[in-house]
């Protein structure tokens, strides 16, 4: 079965699962846990805007790095069109989110079932194949990541082929790892007495 926007491959669906769950479990956890509603509600959004870059990114695929642009000369300042300096206006105080490690799963430990599930899902070939293909998805990852206290690798470890008792050819439909002509021995096992 091909992928295509519509229908996206297995793993991405689970990680757009995951991240409604997360989504889900901060908006009723959060305000439970004594989180103030306004945090909730920012939390919420950063999650929801990370997946919708995440996704995305998956979609426009890898793109070529920029060149560095040339240098612009500056114009020397122009002492007499100076204005007049104006008092500084009183900013309001911007709620801005924790940034030490493990600050979302600390704030609301409910989020510790989706902790396990993005970690389990680095380990995935398939997504793994993804972020070392587009570097850029590590990049919009690394937020979510450092939030719930787990590493991101900067080089994800990437196997080619799956292992060999591997069964995602039945699941996802592709080809079997092990052709047909070459079978593994099974393993002769002796039972000794106690």
């Amino acid at each position: 079965m091909r992928a295509t926007p519509t229908n996206p491959p297995f793993v991405i669906r689970c990680f757009i699962v995951m991240m409604n769950a997360l989504c889900d479990a901060v908006a009723e956890h959060g305000p439970a846990g004594y989180v103030p509603i306004p945090m909730v509600n920012r939390i919420w959004t950063r999650l929801q805007n990370l997946t919708t870059r995440f996704l995305a990114a998956l979609a426009r695929g890898p793109i070529q790095p920029r060149a560095k642009p040339t240098a612009k000369p500056t114009p020397e300042p122009n002492p007499e069109a100076q204005p007049d300096p104006q008092p500084p206006r009183a900013r309001r105080k911007r709620l801005t989110l924790p940034c030490r490690e493990a600050w979302l799963y600390r704030l609301i430990p409910e989020t510790g079932f989706t902790r396990f599930a993005l970690q389990t899902i680095l380990t995935d070939p398939e997504f793994a194949g993804l972020l070392e293909a587009n570097p850029r998805l590590i990049r919009i990852l690394a937020p979510l990541y450092h939030a719930m206290g787990i590493d991101l690798p900067a080089q994800p470890p990437v196997t080619t082929s799956p292992p060999p008792d591997s069964r995602r050819h039945i699941l996802f439909g592709t080809s079997d790892p092990t052709p047909p002509d070459t079978q593994t021995p099974t393993p002769h096992f002796k039972i000794q007495p106690a």
